[in-house]
């Protein structure tokens, strides 16, 4: 993450991780410094001229910028005395400090690691996880693309030559909200949703995320209660505060999607899969391998799930469902194999089928819009699976953002035929599962928000709808809510060549 500094010299920023002891970041921010400044009298504070929150750097050594709640983009104010002598001549001097934590209380040696450094101009590298992470070979294609949507003269409208341009045929960014809805687009695609964040935040002006002024504008959602809080109070459930819960949780529909389509490259892949349930009448369970490719020729910047296999893992099958064990014995072979083949697990697919009995092959229709499409038991185990496979990203400052694992059901439709619908849950769901603060209900369309424990903080979790004026209204999400708030639809079907 970058912290900033403002002085009576200039601004300066410095790149540290959450975990890094504060120190760390004063050894960044001190080559940028002018060079009389004397690093014994540096003091930070989070408000200007404000002579009661200032406190020297050395009381802070000891601390991660978790624990003094410093977070990504955070502005500190700094100030210092000079000193005629080069700053090197101090530097020598390495003496041991008494930490004090912010609410006054001192700090144990052996908790605060007391050894103040030397304050030489280090090159050590401030990379962050943005700066190293490496994505998908897809996700550097899209990258690289603009994904602008060319439009055509409008004879109508246009009044300039064919070499000219004007507001009715200049081309549209990838996530216009009237282009996507007269396409029949529900959802932006990721990287559309990307160039969003960056055409309005502080990176309009960077052209790459390697460009010095560049923020990641995606951060991961953390809604368990911080360990160490730097109000000194004992951690929850002895002691809680404003700094350390977690915010209300406000449950709203995801506008874009990390995967916009899945494609299965023959019928014989699906018709395999539900051979086992033709011949025994029971579910079955499978994970399939293949590759993540472009799909912009048909949502813009939009990315696909290729399925090229399907793999049941050793699995208890019944006429209701399924039970298996995670992981399996066999799992790092089989995925060595695929990768091997150019292969990797891009999802899971399972079935829920009941023959009609009217003996034309028909199939009971189960998941329709009076019921529920993808049920609370689903979401949780889809939202785990998500979690295991993150998405390797630059645009996010953990280096990783959601997922693009994908979750297939093959059941009945309207019409009593066999259908394959594809789904994601919401980052926001992989969060909840992560805190402990969901679970399944038995109405298949609720999910359930737990109560709270010794162990376990659930904030406040509150969704939107509408009522009978037709108004939105917000309602508390406790005990239970829709489970719509958590799912995101995608496309699915076969290569056309």
């Amino acid at each position: 993450m970058i912290v900033r500094f403002r002085s009576k010299d200039g601004n300066y920023r410095a790149q540290a991780e959450p975990t890094d002891d504060f120190s760390t970041l004063f050894e960044r921010l001190v080559p940028q410094l002018p060079s009389e400044v004397d690093p014994n009298t540096v003091t930070v504070s989070d408000q200007p001229n404000s002579k009661d929150s200032e406190k020297f750097v050395y009381e802070l050594f000891g601390r991660s910028l978790a624990d003094l709640q410093i977070k990504h983009g955070d502005l500190l104010f700094v100030s210092y005395d000079s000193q005629p002598a080069p700053v090197a001549a101090s530097q020598s001097k390495s003496d041991t400090v008494t930490a004090v934590r912010l609410n006054g209380k001192p700090v144990s040696e052996a908790d605060a690691h007391m050894s103040r450094p030397a304050f030489a101009n280090s090159t050590t590298s401030g990379n962050s996880p943005w700066e190293t992470v490496i994505q998908d070979r897809v996700d550097d294609l899209l990258d690289s693309m603009d994904g602008k949507i060319s439009r055509k003269r409008d004879l109508k409208m246009c009044k300039h030559s064919d070499k000219g341009m004007c507001d009715y045929c200049m081309p549209l960014e990838p996530f216009d909200p009237e282009y996507l809805k007269n396409q029949g687009i529900k959802f932006a695609s990721f990287h559309s949703h990307i160039k969003k964040l960056n055409s309005t935040g502080s990176n309009a002006n960077a052209s790459t995320s390697a460009a010095s002024s560049f923020v990641p504008p995606l951060s991961e959602s953390d809604f368990k209660v911080k360990a160490k809080c730097p109000s000194g109070h004992a951690p929850w459930p002895a002691g809680i505060c404003s700094k350390c819960q977690p915010s209300a949780i406000t449950l709203q529909v995801q506008q874009f999607r990390m995967v916009d389509h899945v494609e299965f490259a023959s019928s014989t892949v699906v018709n395999s899969f539900i051979d086992n349930w033709r011949r025994t009448g029971n579910q079955a369970i499978g994970y399939m391998y293949g590759s993540y490719e472009s799909y912009a020729d048909t949502v813009p910047l939009g990315i696909k799930a290729v399925v090229k296999s399907i793999v049941e893992p050793p699995q208890v099958c019944a006429i209701d469902g399924v039970s298996l064990t995670l992981p399996w014995a066999e799992e790092q072979d089989i995925d060595a194999a695929a990768a091997a083949n150019g292969l990797r697990r891009v999802g899971v697919i399972f079935t829920d089928l009941t023959d009609s009995g009217k003996g034309d092959g028909s199939v009971v229709c189960k998941r329709h819009t009076d019921s529920y499409f993808l049920s609370s038991l689903e979401i949780g185990f889809a939202a785990e699976l998500q979690r295991r496979h993150p998405n390797p990203t630059r645009w996010s400052e953990s280096g990783k953002y959601s997922s693009k694992f994908v979750t297939c059901v093959i059941s009945g439709n309207t019409k009593g035929e066999i259908e394959i619908s594809a789904y994601q849950v919401s980052h926001t769901a992989e969060a909840m599962v992560e805190a402990d603060i969901i679970e399944p209900s038995v109405s298949p369309g609720l999910m359930l928000v737990k109560e709270v424990s010794e162990k376990r903080y659930v904030p406040d979790v509150f969704f939107r709808r509408m009522n009978e004026y037709n108004v939105a209204v917000q309602e508390n999400a406790k005990p239970v809510f829709p489970v719509e708030y958590l799912i995101v639809t995608l496309s699915h079907g076969f290569p056309t060549k």
